[in-house]
């Protein structure tokens, strides 16, 4: 079960479901006050982008010689091995695994091989949508493991990160990760740890400053159930002088989190993709 437990005072549209009687003591500015919708969204949309990238190198790199990922079924993958740039199409629309509808273009400017220290990409996104929210932003991706028998680290850049949602509505973001990539047998099963910071502004147009105080823990394997948020890790959010600490729990594949606000504690489940009634 995940745990969210905010400080004084701090919040912005947690517009979630399941409210519990204790809800109605707190006020609408209070709840509107942390955007944990677009924070999940923000998290989960950029998770996305990666694992797309990491598909479409793999099977650029092997030059069509492997099995194509589900994610890029109805995509078009090209490689221009002399300027080391690989694009990956989504066309007008398309629906891959999860019936997500994918369209516009993810391009990648690469120097070696990502397991090889000091290999870098720089991942580009061109008029890029998941299911009607646009992606936007640069992601730049530098191998900072000191072998290449270690589990890969990698720090990550988002320059001019940005979600516009249909209804108008944008969230932001500029952060700084470092995220660590677990390794499994099946690749099904692999974990990506992510520490560091983050900047930027919610749906609310409320300013925000995040840092994880203990890594963050996205599983692979909870996709398949629709859980795109971290399964476990802390992390602290800043409004001005208002401060959020959030406990994403101990491991499950759940969306549901438990809120303390100003001592009342109640439970509730996260829209990842920010979708809103």
């Amino acid at each position: 079960m995940k745990k969210l437990l905010f400080i004084p005072m701090l919040l912005t549209v947690m517009i979630f479901s399941s409210c519990s009687e204790e809800d109605e003591t707190l006020t609408p500015d209070l709840i509107t006050e942390l955007d944990a919708d677009s924070e999940a969204a923000l998290e989960s949309n950029y998770e996305d982008v990666d694992l797309i990238v990491e598909a479409g190198v793999e099977f650029a790199d092997a030059s069509g010689r492997v099995e194509r990922d589900t994610v890029l079924e109805c995509a078009d993958v090209t490689h221009d091995q002399e300027n080391k740039i690989i694009t990956i199409d989504y066309g007008d629309g398309c629906e891959i695994r999860g019936g997500r509808v994918v369209k516009g273009k993810i391009i990648i400017e690469y120097n070696d091989r990502k397991l090889v220290p000091g290999a870098f990409r720089i991942v580009t996104l061109e008029d890029f949508f998941i299911d009607d929210v646009q992606i936007e932003g640069v992601r730049t991706l530098t191998n900072i493991s000191e072998s290449i028998d270690d589990n890969p680290t990698f720090n990550i850049l988002l320059e001019g990160g940005r979600l516009s949602f249909p209804d108008g509505t944008s969230a932001t973001r500029d952060a700084d990760h470092t995220k660590t990539w677990i390794r499994a047998n099946n690749p099904l099963n692999d974990e990506f740890h992510v520490e560091g910071e983050a900047s930027g502004s919610n749906r609310e147009d409320v300013r925000y400053e995040v840092e994880i105080l203990e890594k963050l823990v996205f599983k692979r394997a909870c996709r398949a159930n629709r859980v795109f948020i971290p399964v476990s890790g802390i992390k602290q959010i800043t409004f001005g002088d208002n401060v959020a600490v959030i406990n994403y729990g101990d491991g499950d594949c759940d969306n549901e989190v438990t809120i303390t606000i100003n001592g009342e504690t109640f439970t509730r489940t996260v829209q990842p993709r920010g979708n809103r009634n």
